[in-house]
């Protein structure tokens, strides 16, 4: 499989595939430095910034291909700061005050317009109840139900074009952006909701008074609205999959393991038995295009951060490696991931992995079916 070819190529760039994919050579773990979480705060800010600043150029310049690379590296930063920091600060596992990671966590959540800090720590303390995680109460199911519009009933290929068209949908992209507008001028945290408020507002009269109102929209507002909500939809396709019905129905220790799986980001490297040459070198070729192009794109703009490793989150959410995320679930899988009755599971590239979760979302229709009668 695909750790056969990441042996295949040279050692130098097996650190960088190990990050692609999310999936780190056993042989490897001991050689990988441990990360803090002052690392991931670093570079998703770096990402933030210098994507922006890309997009700015791109834009000045009319360069529409500049502005799509600042475009995609800001989103994937601002997407980053939420899934590993804001959200771990909602875990109070940044930082070793609850305060600092109370007070980080609402400023990342006001300075990127995201759901206020409060009520996301709420809400995602339900999300990993294994009583209300893929019910109406999860945060995440009801967004692919009632903004994605799925349902188990559908097809497969009538799923995927619900996802892509909300996706990329303008009316949904302003549906979402009125949304977290509404839910900052509402916050039960007035006081967080009012600063929110004006920072945005002096942002936004400052770059008017200094006649960079547009680059301020193109390089600012559109990533974190129009990016983060295309990155959000597509991320929280392959979040969680479907067990069987009567794991669902049970939500026992098991269901924790067969609800998250590893989501790795990649495809195998065939080369047919008796290859020569050239024949050997171009299929290497193919497969790095792939891997540098379209996966790479994932790994940047949706599947970011330990979005891959997302089960070793919910089987380990008090882990303090989790900066590590990478070496740390490959070290809690040789191990056997005690006291779970199953070892961790994963599927290959994230077409893939979301084509499984719907035809699981479609095997789960009889206890959906049945909720929905009582």
């Amino acid at each position: 499989m695909i750790r056969n070819s990441m042996r295949a190529l040279p050692g130098f760039m097996q650190p960088f595939l190990s990050w692609l994919t999310a999936k780190p050579l056993p042989e490897d773990l001991d050689k990988v430095r441990p990360l803090k979480p002052f690392h991931h705060i670093v570079v998703s800010a770096g990402l933030i910034a210098g994507g922006a600043l890309l997009a700015g150029i791109g834009y000045s310049q009319a360069s529409i291909a500049l502005w799509l690379l600042g475009f995609v590296l800001a989103t994937g930063g601002i997407k980053q700061m939420q899934v590993m920091i804001c959200h771990n600060c909602a875990h109070d596992m940044v930082f070793e005050s609850r305060e600092i990671n109370m007070t980080v966590g609402r400023i990342i959540s006001g300075v990127l317009m995201l759901k206020p800090f409060d009520t996301y720590k709420r809400e995602h303390a339900l999300h990993h109840s294994s009583k209300t995680l893929l019910t109406d109460d999860d945060d995440t199911l009801s967004y692919l139900q009632s903004v994605v519009g799925l349902k188990p009933s559908d097809s497969i290929a009538s799923m995927w074009i619900k996802l892509v068209s909300t996706a990329l949908s303008p009316l949904a992209v302003l549906r979402s952006c009125w949304g977290r507008l509404k839910g900052t001028a509402t916050a039960e945290n007035r006081r967080v909701a009012a600063l929110t408020l004006v920072f945005w507002a002096g942002l936004a009269l400052l770059s008017a008074a200094l006649g960079h109102f547009d680059l301020f929209i193109v390089a600012w507002v559109i990533p974190i609205f129009a990016g983060y909500h295309i990155s959000t939809t597509f991320r929280l396709a392959a979040e969680h999959t479907w067990p069987s019905v009567d794991v669902l129905e049970r939500r026992g220790i098991d269901f924790i393991c067969e609800s998250t799986t590893g989501v790795f980001i990649g495809e195998e490297l065939r080369i047919p038995e008796g290859a020569g040459t050239v024949r050997r070198f171009a299929h290497i070729s193919v497969w790095l295009i792939k891997m540098l192009a379209f996966h790479l794109f994932v790994r940047v703009f949706v599947m970011v951060g330990d979005t891959p490793c997302h089960d070793f989150h919910h089987r380990r959410p008090r882990s303090k490696d989790w900066p590590n995320y990478i070496t740390a679930r490959e070290r809690d899988r040789i191990e056997g991931s005690k006291p779970f009755p199953t070892n961790y599971a994963e599927t290959w590239g994230y077409i893939n992995s979301v084509t499984t979760n719907f035809r699981n979302f479609q095997r789960a229709l009889p206890y959906y079916a049945t909720r929905t009668a009582t």
